[in-house]
């Protein structure tokens, strides 16, 4: 029987499976050079997180000869470009080209899209597997622990993602901005208005050739941004203060760094 590999969008039922799998493919990372004896990305193992992304993502379950072995979590929302979240294969089921094909049952479906992703530096599987697919290496995130990711890029022929800060316009989402950082605030704490809770925030000043626009930055992302560093935005959103516009970072947005 040819091999056949279908995706369809994950429900609410599928969760612990999705969950009992990704497990057992993240934990595998080890013998791709992960420095954690055990672990994966957020929420790997739990049922929870899969219905967080099936809310919030496109994420949808990987059929092979009719047997779910694995999901695909990517942000869709914007119209020319995608941020692949998760891909996993039960390990049963590696090598035999299921996440390729995956990729590229998406690739045909959204021809005019560009991708972006990020994965472990450390992990030597994911980038053999990702370059093949024909996407490069655009910078770098750090991430807690001393760590980085890469952040890769495949692009599609006609299709440009950067925006210019002069035509950022409030209310924008999915924003990607390149731009050096040419001030950074002293960080100080607030309360939260909903729940009363602590957070510190600093402000940087982001600049382009065709403007500035301030940068909120939060708890953690704070010590990720700074002075005289060029960095990208990726998936920020605009909005007003004060009649300023401000760049920030929700859900899905990151901060790419090129060295």
């Amino acid at each position: 029987m040819k091999n056949k590999i279908e995706l369809k969008n994950a429900s609410k039922e599928d969760a612990e499976i999705l969950a009992n799998l990704s497990k057992r493919a993240f934990e595998t990372d080890i013998r791709a050079g992960s420095p954690f004896k055990e672990g994966g990305p957020p929420g790997y193992d739990s049922p929870q997180f899969q219905l967080f992304m099936m809310k919030h993502l496109t994420y949808q379950k990987i059929f092979f000869n009719g047997q779910i072995v694995g999901g695909v979590a990517y942000n869709s929302k914007k119209s020319n470009h995608f941020i692949l979240e998760r891909i996993f294969i039960d390990p049963q089921f590696h090598n035999r080209a299921i996440a390729t094909a995956t990729m590229n049952i998406l690739f045909q479906k959204y021809p005019n899209i560009v991708w972006t992703l990020d994965t472990p530096e450390w992990n030597i599987r994911t980038k053999h597997f990702y370059e093949k697919l024909g996407f490069q290496q655009v910078g770098w995130e750090d991430m807690e622990g001393d760590w980085r990711c890469i952040w890769y890029q495949r692009d599609s022929k006609g299709v440009e993602i950067i925006q210019k800060i002069a035509d950022l316009k409030d209310g924008m989402n999915e924003v990607v901005v390149i731009g050096d950082v040419i001030n950074v605030s002293q960080s100080r704490k607030v309360q939260r208005k909903k729940d009363g809770k602590e957070l510190t925030i600093a402000t940087a000043l982001l600049q382009d050739e065709t403007g500035q626009i301030k940068l909120n930055l939060w708890n953690e992302q704070i010590p990720k941004v700074k002075l005289h560093e060029k960095i990208r935005i990726e998936f920020g959103y605009v909005n007003s203060y004060n009649n300023t516009l401000q760049l920030n970072l929700g859900f899905a947005g990151r901060i790419i760094k090129f060295k």
